[in-house]
């Protein structure tokens, strides 16, 4: 690769960024879960982690091609660092509204991090090198996933001594992170003289448009949007199987560490996935692949809405569609970065970013919506699996045959 040991350790600190917010988060989701109304409380805190993404994602994009993208990453880790030390304070004190504004800070730092990270993988990785570097990228996070998300739960959620300590712990986690991101290359920024502007609505509406004046990029970043929606509805259903509803038992007896596991355990089949993409791609993106990718989600979704609620068949199910998702995000990814003029990497990011993060919004939203019409947590897997069937129709109908990366990047 052009850029070996940058992009290794690129790929570690963002391994212990993913581990902090995986911890973090479902340690915040299995709190609401002992709340009144687990429901609600669950969607109100994954709303408040994605308001950020909304408001300051394009702004991130600018600030990414403004400045040294790496510049840009240590920064938010030093940020990260303070957040988290932040959540300690509130887990000692036992204060889930003060955890609940923690949970909107953590959202604004990786609102900054996300087109920086994304958008320093093209200059590390040549054009033919791109989709491998993607694959194992994104490896690296769902490894970060499976320990996050697989360390939750264990300690007593009525300790909030011990609680307080593990946000103390991932604050060093963080500092450990920008400590590694400051030894990566700094490349100059792409756009120095760019102007940094806050105006959500107006930019995402300019981002698209110019996303739809290069074939293939448009449909990826809406693609792209709809994988992060639907799995906001996954993650939701998930924990929602260990919650007592309208006075009946919940649907899966098991305790919360155990459940914790068995959801991270799911990255390890969706990191499967993307590094078999990976290695499977080059610098030509076929469109078959994300279709492929998106009806193998949407099959597995169906099963798991179908399935008498098991853990190991629900487990399995959903296993088989994180497997897919591999192949329908790499391409994506990789067109999303390359396809951009080199001064506008960031921004389209940016874009991209806000627009995952408005369709997780609508789709934590949209789950009191579908529980009014009596959707409950099977019938919401449903529901996502015909909307990947949507996904698949529109990327089948919008994505040029195949598109290559270099070309793309020839235009630049």
């Amino acid at each position: 690769m052009k850029h070996t040991r940058s992009f290794r350790l690129l790929t570690f600190t963002q391994f212990l960024t993913v581990f902090n917010d995986n911890l973090f988060k479902q340690t915040v989701l299995l709190l609401a879960i002992g709340m009144a109304g687990s429901v609600s409380m669950q969607s109100l805190a994954s709303a408040l982690f994605s308001i950020p993404f909304v408001l300051f994602a394009v702004v991130a994009g600018d600030c990414a091609d403004r400045f040294s993208k790496r510049n840009v990453v240590v920064a938010t880790k030093w940020a990260e660092a303070l957040v988290m030390l932040l959540a300690a304070a509130a887990l000692f004190l036992g204060n889930f509204q003060a955890l609940l504004m923690v949970v909107f800070l953590m959202g604004v730092q990786s609102a900054f991090l996300g087109p920086a990270k994304y958008g320093s993988l093209p200059e590390l990785a040549t054009a033919s090198e791109l989709p491998r570097a993607n694959g194992l990228f994104q490896a690296s996070v769902l490894v970060g996933i499976l320990v996050g998300t697989g360390s939750a739960g264990h300690i007593p959620l009525d300790r909030p001594d011990l609680l307080g300590w593990l946000g103390i712990g991932m604050s060093v986690i963080a500092i450990c992170g920008a400590l590694v991101a400051q030894r990566m290359h700094r490349f100059a920024p792409a756009a120095p003289s760019k102007k940094i502007r806050f105006d959500p609505v107006r930019r995402l509406f300019s981002g698209l448009k110019q996303a739809q004046a290069r074939p293939g990029l448009l449909p990826a970043l809406l693609g792209h949007s709809i994988f992060w929606m639907c799995g906001s509805l996954m993650l939701l259903a998930w924990n929602e199987f260990l919650a007592p509803t309208n006075g009946q038992p919940a649907l899966i007896d098991i305790d919360p560490g155990t459940w914790s596991i068995g959801l991270a355990g799911l990255s390890l089949f969706m990191a499967a996935g993307a590094v078999v993409a990976g290695w499977r791609l080059h610098q030509r993106i076929p469109r078959w692949m994300p279709v492929f990718g998106a009806l193998g989600m949407a099959a597995g979704f169906a099963l798991a809405g179908a399935v008498n609620p098991r853990p190991l068949s629900l487990f399995l199910c959903l296993g088989g569609a994180s497997f897919f998702s591999g192949f329908y995000l790499i391409p994506l990814r990789s067109l999303m970065q390359k396809l951009p003029p080199a001064e506008r990497i960031g921004s389209t990011l940016g874009t991209g970013q806000m627009l995952d993060f408005l369709l997780i919004s609508i789709g934590t939203g949209g789950r009191f919506l579908l529980q009014g019409f009596g959707f409950g947590t099977q019938q919401v897997l449903l529901f996502a699996a015909g909307v990947f069937v949507l996904a698949a129709i529109m990327l089948a109908r919008k994505l040029p045959v195949y598109i290559d990366l270099s070309a793309a990047q020839s235009e630049d």
